[in-house]
């Protein structure tokens, strides 16, 4: 495990929690472990406040959140989406609706798949496996992704090492319309990117929630495992990656705790929050 590089002699009390879900808080049976519950309910109790922090939409994230038990803020889309603790939506940030059309158009050419996210509803392109277990209430597969694109999405996922080079290759060097976050198979291999605003980051939505609440990035604790988790990792107080995590994730972190099946979040709390 890795030493605590920022110097917590000098840094205040945590006052916020900011976890990722999958990798990190839930283990690999998407499940959540008893000790992360019992060290979240523990910090509630010292009046740390808590934050998922997810590349998931809403429904799926405030899911998480009931299974918990107590309000959670929610950063969604890997900071698109910010709702507060009484659920009111601080930001919303979408991708420049021409840009997305010609990423749309440019999937249907090569066959990509894709799914598009547009006001919390997907809409997955022909060439997707669509499947039921992916179905919402709303969530449909569509004949032609361009047409089917009538306002500017959230994000846009692609699926497949062969999809995400291409669209990398065609879309990825334009960071002031974009951000491109990249996820692994245990493997190693490149399974998916998420395409988002550029400014939809998890570490910017952060530190616009907690402008929004009075705390200091030095009095957060983030917890995360993929490249997506790098920057807010980096950005508070204490970043913590799971010892299952990618190694942008592992390199950015103050430290490596157990994996998310051994409970790494809990031991994180415990270490940082609760002996405090």
């Amino acid at each position: 495990m890795a030493n605590i590089g920022k110097d917590r002699s000098e840094t205040r009390r945590i006052r916020l929690i900011a976890t990722d879900i999958d990798g990190t808080l839930l283990n690999s049976e998407n499940q959540l472990p008893a000790a992360n519950r019992r060290a979240l309910d523990q910090a509630l109790e010292q009046d740390v406040q808590i934050a998922l922090v997810t590349a998931r939409k809403r429904g799926s994230a405030y899911a998480v959140a009931e299974q918990l038990g107590f309000p959670c803020a929610c950063i969604a889309h890997n900071g698109a989406r910010t709702w507060d603790w009484q659920g009111q939506e601080l930001r919303h940030l979408v991708i420049d609706f021409a840009l997305a059309q010609e990423i749309a158009r440019f999937a249907d050419q090569h066959a990509i798949p894709l799914i598009l996210t547009v006001d919390e509803i997907n809409l997955y392109s022909p060439a997707y496996p669509f499947r039921a277990e992916f179905r919402g209430s709303e969530d449909r597969q569509v004949a032609s992704t361009l047409d089917a694109l009538t306002a500017p999405p959230t994000r846009v996922i692609a699926t497949g090492a062969a999809g995400v080079d291409l669209l990398c290759d065609a879309f990825g060097a334009a960071p002031d319309s974009i951000v491109v976050h990249r996820y692994y198979s245990r493997e190693g291999s490149v399974a998916s990117a998420v395409l988002t605003h550029p400014r939809a980051t998890k570490e910017d939505a952060l530190a616009e929630l907690v402008e929004q609440i009075g705390v200091r990035p030095d009095e957060v604790l983030t917890l995360g495992d993929a490249e997506a988790d790098a920057g807010m990792l980096r950005w508070a107080g204490v970043g913590v990656a799971m010892g299952n995590a990618m190694p942008e994730a592992r390199v950015a972190a103050d430290w490596i705790a157990p994996t998310h099946d051994e409970a790494g979040l809990a031991a994180a709390i415990e270490r940082f929050v609760l002996s405090k």
